[in-house]
């Protein structure tokens, strides 16, 4: 047993009392002898063996009895000198000196109760302070914060949760609950996972009134003690109505300006292929010209194409999902884009371990297509394996070519817009937009993508997606 455990007896106090009541108990005795003797002299002399013999030794029985008592009922005085011993290794130095030199337990037991009440008063006006600071920090943020405990009462809440939620309805419950303020089921279904499992739930475009036409997203995450217990839930409402106005508009002037751009762009390659058909009239020496401007005639076209693609993946935030039968898509897609690359004959291999896949039938296309057109453009005798198989809860596509290789440091830029891994070869430059539609895509599946190749060795580009 420690010594933090061990139950000190207060000896002190039990000597002095036994010191004092000796004193007063064999004191009086003595004064009563005395005043008997002085009193009656003869009845003492006949009564001299009947006080030594009996008297005194009743005395001396009766003294030691109540010390004894008084030892058993000054025990629990040691229990509570023990738990002052206890107390003295958490309170500072300098305020530990004075219970030190205390020895009297009584007078420890004084001096712990009055540190105690200087530190309850000193916690008392620090919570104080930091329930200030913490009220201040809460109504600073312009997001609507609640948290509520393990049985949905309600915590805490800033003044913007209570403009929101809580000034137009009555109060006229005794303890507030999530559920009086809150009537959305997919919100509260949202906040009871969270106590259940722990885990962090974020929901996004929520719409709460017509009339105002806000809109939030809504992040959910466990508040957990020092023993990683789940104490309650932490619900931050983020106004994302300005952001969505913003992304629309964008959405819009990128559809508008390719709507635009495109009708001149066409007239140019009808005008340009015109030309291009009635070559024998013209300068030999401007044939060269005529190809370049149909070349990027083209090219404007089909990075406008992408641009306006890529605008419409990233604002779509929810993807309708459907069961997706591999093999013919793979195919068809197949036959597509080897007939463009058909002057460098391709050679294409399947290995399709699932049959089948979760995800948007037409999204899935754009990214198969996407990268077995990269597989075929920069090779020069494209070999194209695709691979599919299932793992863990998650679909995998793995598309591998024999070209040139990525070098290293080209690995982890090469899903960002516009960039390209060798801008020189003019044949084969594209728009730079390929891989980041990809990406995105892959992003709002839920899933990964990520290359893994060496120069000189191909590359193989890895589609991870949830099978759910």
């Amino acid at each position: 047993m420690s010594s933090k455990n061990k139950k000190r007896y207060p000896w002190f106090h039990f000597i002095k009392i036994a010191r004092l009541s000796a004193l007063l108990f064999f004191g009086a005795a003595s004064i009563c002898a005395y005043f008997t003797y002085k009193t009656f002299p003869e009845l003492v002399h006949r009564i001299d063996d009947l006080i030594i013999w009996y008297f005194l030794p009743i005395c001396l029985v009766g003294y030691l009895s109540f010390l004894f008592f008084y030892y058993h009922l000054t025990k629990q005085l040691g229990s509570l000198v023990s738990q002052i011993e206890t107390f003295k290794e958490d309170i500072p130095y300098s305020d530990n000196l004075k219970l030190i030199y205390k020895q009297d337990e009584w007078g420890h037991l004084n001096e712990a109760l009055k540190q105690l009440i200087n530190r309850v008063e000193s916690q008392i006006h620090l919570f104080k302070d930091e329930n200030e600071k913490f009220t201040a920090i809460l109504e600073s943020i312009s997001d609507l914060i609640i948290a509520i405990d393990p049985f949905e009462t309600i915590l805490f809440y800033n003044s913007k949760f209570k403009t929101k939620f809580i000034e137009d309805r009555p109060r006229t419950e005794i303890t507030s609950k999530i559920w009086h303020y809150i009537e959305n089921e997919e919100i509260l279904e949202a906040f009871r996972k969270v106590l259940k499992n722990g885990e962090t739930i974020i929901l996004t475009d929520l719409v709460f009134s017509n009339k105002s036409q806000r809109i939030y997203n809504l992040s959910i995450s466990p508040i957990r003690k020092a023993d990683k217990q789940i104490s309650g839930v932490l619900g931050v409402f983020y106004d994302v109505t300005e952001m969505k106005k913003t992304e629309q508009m964008r959405v819009d002037f990128v559809a508008n300006v390719s709507h635009e751009i495109r009708t001149p762009l066409t007239s140019i390659k009808g005008f340009t292929q015109l030309l291009d058909g009635q070559k024998a009239k013209i300068d030999p020496t401007l044939h060269v010209f005529l190809d370049k401007i149909l070349f990027n005639t083209e090219r404007m076209i089909s990075l406008f194409n992408e641009l306006l693609s890529l605008s419409v993946i990233e604002s779509q935030r929810k993807v309708v999902f459907e069961k997706i039968e591999l093999l013919p898509m793979i195919e068809a897609i197949s036959e597509s884009v080897l007939t463009n690359h058909r002057a460098k004959n391709p050679k294409l291999t399947l290995d399709l371990q699932n049959g089948y896949l979760t995800g948007n039938l037409k999204m899935i296309e754009q990214v198969i297509t996407n990268l077995l057109d990269n597989a075929c453009k920069y090779s020069d005798n494209p070999e194209v394996k695709i691979s599919t198989y299932n793992k863990n809860n998650k679909s995998y596509i793995i598309i591998q070519d024999n070209g040139p290789g990525i070098a290293p440091p080209h690995l982890e830029r090469i899903f960002e817009r516009f960039y390209r891994v060798d801008a020189s070869r003019e044949s084969q430059r594209g728009t730079g937009l390929g891989l980041s539609i990809v990406k995105h895509i892959i992003n709002n599946h839920q899933g990964k993508i990520w290359a893994e190749s060496q120069v000189g060795q191909g590359t193989q580009f890895i589609v991870e997606l949830p099978q759910s």
